[in-house]
């Protein structure tokens, strides 16, 4: 059995150039299928993750794997098509299946809804037995989801040197814009601590980046696996929410767990907004202070922030661009609300006519693809484009990068990356705003 599992290309995430190399972190969904291969099928396995390395269009394969967001939908039909005309059984998971499995049906042999830790082992033994089925969807239980080592000596070496994992993938957060709990449900699901434990062991890295979509989502489980990180003497990065910060028995364990760093969905600086989309724990008015406590405590801070929900206007835009600095982060982040097929939001949109676009290559949290209420599309992606500009002028990134102490290179280098980032957004032109049909 010949195997190859494909992690399409989208606009933000290509790969450009014969030379270009990519600083993102090492995604983990292709390594990890790869891992749940059956020993006794003896597959024989290929990755390809069209980010950064060359597509992959030739060979004879029995089963082709494609994961595929909103943004590299397009992108995973056409690859679809390609290698069902080659004679492969196509199957597709990932957040954008998962979200609209009709859709996906209509381009691939089988379809893949929710995590694959238990369906994928039972559709590659169907498919040997000859009796692949046309959905597989994953049956949420309330206990751990055990997960395999990933098999990173598969990808290609062109991502940061940090390696990423994962213990718990799931939100307890109901944010209307988020895909989350609509892939994994409410609870979502852990892994079992010592199984992550003996994954960092045997690797031996010494730093790590956690991809959990909130480490803080389970209050017991993060408490164990904090304490259980301890021991290991390594320094890690995740992503939280900040109410974190005032949960003293947990801060003070993920302290001495070794945190060095929390990417924080900040959203807005408008309590009304955090109510309205459905995240009442982020309390703006306590944001400088908790953000002074992380810095305090030697934990640096990526604050993202999200244009264009219903509440903004262009004044409280460019005030939020004036009173970010004064909130000490680190590094600043921001993408415009994206109503993803399948989610609530989405769903509302439509409802009140005010999607722009279908052309999913646009759903990828830099264009504005829906009407917003206060202002025209157009003024929206230039005041994405303000907050940018505005936020890494070279004065805000020499306060930011040498005024704290810490890793002052790292952070400049980091605070430079984004500034060439904002830059390239500018730079690229497409044409939007104008409803289909």
């Amino acid at each position: 059995m010949r195997v190859l599992l494909i992690l399409p290309f989208d606009r933000t995430w290509r790969r450009k150039g014969a030379f270009s190399t990519s600083i993102g972190y090492a995604p983990l969904t292709l390594t990890t299928l790869a891992a749940l291969i059956p020993s006794d099928l003896h597959a024989e396995v290929d990755i390809v993750d069209e980010g950064v390395s060359q597509p992959k269009l030739d060979g004879n394969y029995d089963i082709v794997g494609i994961t595929a967001t909103a943004s590299s939908s397009p992108r995973a039909w056409f690859l679809c098509a390609h290698w069902r005309a080659r004679g492969a059984h196509v199957v597709v998971g990932g957040a954008h299946a998962t979200l609209v499995p009709e859709e996906a049906s209509q381009h691939a042999d089988t379809v893949f809804i929710g995590l694959a830790e238990r369906t994928w082992p039972q559709f590659l033994y169907d498919f040997a037995a000859g009796r692949p089925q046309a959905f597989y969807r994953h049956e949420p239980q309330r206990d751990c989801l055990p997960m395999p080592t990933p098999l990173r000596e598969l990808l290609a070496p062109r991502y940061m040197k940090i390696p990423t994992i994962v213990a718990n993938r799931g939100c307890r957060l109901n944010c209307d814009f988020c895909s989350i709990q609509h892939q994994w449900g409410k609870r979502g699901l852990t892994r079992p601590i010592e199984e992550v434990i003996t994954e960092i062991r045997s690797h031996g890295a010494k730093r790590w980046i956690f991809l959990d979509p909130n480490i803080y989502s389970e209050r017991a489980y993060s408490l164990a696996l904090f304490n259980a990180l301890t021991p290991l003497n390594i320094r890690w990065s995740g992503l939280s929410t900040l109410s974190i910060v005032d949960d003293g028995e947990i801060f003070e364990a993920m302290k001495r767990s070794g945190c060095e760093g929390l990417l924080l969905g900040l959203e807005n600086l408008s309590q009304e907004t955090m109510q309205q989309i459905g995240k009442p724990t982020n309390r703006v008015s306590e944001y400088r202070r908790q953000i002074s406590k992380l810095r305090e405590n030697g934990i640096a801070s990526l604050g993202c922030f999200v244009l264009g929900f219903d509440e903004d206007t262009e004044q409280s835009i460019h005030q939020t661009i004036k009173d970010i600095p004064a909130l000490g982060l680190d590094l600043v982040r921001f993408s415009v609300l994206t109503p993803l097929p399948g989610t609530s939001l989405h769903q509302r949109l439509v409802n009140e006519n005010r999607i722009l676009t279908n052309d999913l290559s646009l759903y990828d949290n830099e264009h504005i693809v829906f009407k917003p209420k206060n202002m025209s599309p157009e003024r929206l992606q230039a005041l994405l484009h303000d907050a940018w500009r505005e936020s890494y002028q070279v004065k805000h990134i020499l306060h930011r990068a040498l005024s704290r102490p810490g890793s002052r290179w790292l952070r400049l280098a980091a605070n430079i990356g984004f500034r060439l980032y904002a830059a390239r957004l500018r730079r690229e032109k497409v044409a939007l705003f104008r409803p289909e049909g």
